[in-house]
């Protein structure tokens, strides 16, 4: 028996996934990832330093902020730029912008219908518009702080090594859409609490960023109780070809998978998040270990309500720095830097040659981290099904993919399906 799904649907790129069967197990699983590999890491080699935000950028057009904000603070750690924390608030509040408008794109328009039991968010939209209408609002507020910040909301233009190339005199009038989207945010996650989240178990060890709040930017890696210092990451992860998929897989170095991402953020850091993100939390019966991967729904609402509290703090003690960027020479050296994007640790590294051309560049996007999480979660839900037939299969395997929100542009750079029994 073949089943064949053309294209996986409401993620962002493009695959497939084979699965062959024999005496009601599953003998081969192969998660393939057939976008074309656009080469990003080759086509930085021999350019100057300060391309890398805007051509990393091009990675994603869900999460750039990620890929600039990475990128510049591996070219500070390798030139020795310290940036003053009016800058680092202000990226911070940019971040906090991507958290908003990428999590409330996946929870209400890629993986809200599964769980209505619809094809799609006009579906969805149908069956319960005020939900959907919130979902809107709530992107829209991301959107306007990298809008604001950044020049524009896809592929900014601001953020430089050192700081910005410019910032707003006042972000006057951003609180109030940022309150109306705290509000709709809290009203929405309650909304989503009764829904009915299948019993599905992935325990796997998780890997985030720590810092003294909720895990963003910085320079350590939790993972296991140890801490891993971002110059370290290669020393603990490695990245392996497969024959049958143009992205890598990330594993452990003893070739063990792993997981990145909001439940590796919220069973490292649960603590630290806000104060009405953590009552929220407790509202909806979430605490660690979170090992549900379907209940990423909830903990991406609750990072939501998270950054729009920080950032409406942050907005509230805004003023325009006196400089907005550092002034600093390039110099021959290596840097690493890491942030939290939506969908989990992003890590780049790079080589500098003393007139500041790169040299080298390694970037380990959060998708390819957490393929083959993906694949075990798909094998274990397959195994579980209490009929194994082409409509269970099709049924089941796409809403598990959904559950790590992958970004396949980011991992290739997904999702026909074939079912041999």
């Amino acid at each position: 028996m073949k089943v064949n799904i053309e294209a996986l649907t409401r993620v962002e790129g493009e695959g497939g996934l084979e699965v062959r069967l024999k005496d009601g197990r599953v003998e081969e699983l192969k998660l393939r990832i057939y976008e074309p590999p656009r080469f990003i890491e080759g086509i930085l080699r021999g350019k100057p330093y300060h391309v890398i935000p805007d051509i990393t950028s091009r990675i994603c057009g869900i999460c750039p902020v990620a890929y600039q904000m990475s990128g510049v603070l591996a070219i500070e750690d390798a030139f020795g730029v310290q940036v003053p924390e009016d800058i680092e608030r202000i990226r911070r509040l940019m971040y906090c912008g991507e958290w908003i408008q990428s999590h409330a794109l996946h929870v209400f328009f890629l993986h809200l219908p599964d769980f209505y039991r619809v094809p799609s968010v006009i579906e969805l939209s149908k069956m319960d518009r005020e939900l959907v209408l919130a979902g809107m609002d709530i992107k829209r507020a991301g959107s306007l702080i990298i809008q604001l910040l950044g020049g524009r909301t896809s592929h900014p233009v601001s953020l430089q090594a050192g700081g910005f190339s410019g910032l707003p005199e006042t972000l006057e009038g951003l609180k109030e859409d940022l309150e109306e989207a705290l509000e709709k945010s809290l009203w929405a996650s309650k909304r989503l609490k009764p829904l009915n989240f299948p019993s599905f178990e992935l325990e796997l060890p998780y890997l985030s960023l720590v810092e003294e709040e909720y895990p963003v930017m910085g320079r350590e890696l939790h993972f296991e109780g140890k801490t891993i210092r971002a110059e370290e990451f290669k020393e603990h992860f490695m990245e392996t070809e497969v024959a049958y998929s143009n992205a890598k897989h990330g594993l452990t170095r003893k070739g063990k998978a792993y997981l990145v991402g909001p439940l590796a953020r919220f069973n490292n850091a649960y603590e630290k998040l806000s104060p009405m993100a953590l009552d929220l939390a407790r509202e909806l019966g979430l605490e660690p270990p979170m090992n549900n991967p379907y209940k990423s729904l909830l903990v991406r609402m609750v990072e939501v309500v998270h950054a729009l509290e920080r950032a409406i703090n942050l907005v509230e003690n805004y003023t325009k720095p006196e400089r907005t960027k550092v002034d600093f020479l390039p110099r021959e050296g290596e840097g690493y830097g890491a942030t939290e994007a939506p969908r989990g640790v992003l890590w780049h590294h790079y080589r500098f040659s003393p007139e500041g051309k790169i040299t080298y560049a390694d970037i380990v996007p959060p998708t390819s981290q957490n393929q083959r999480a993906m694949e075990l979660s798909l094998i274990r839900f397959i195994e579980s099904l209490d009929e194994l037939t082409e409509r269970k299969i099709l049924e089941g395997a796409e809403p598990m993919i959904r559950n790590f929100d992958p970004c396949i542009s980011c991992a290739t750079h997904f999702l026909k399906v074939k079912v041999h029994v």
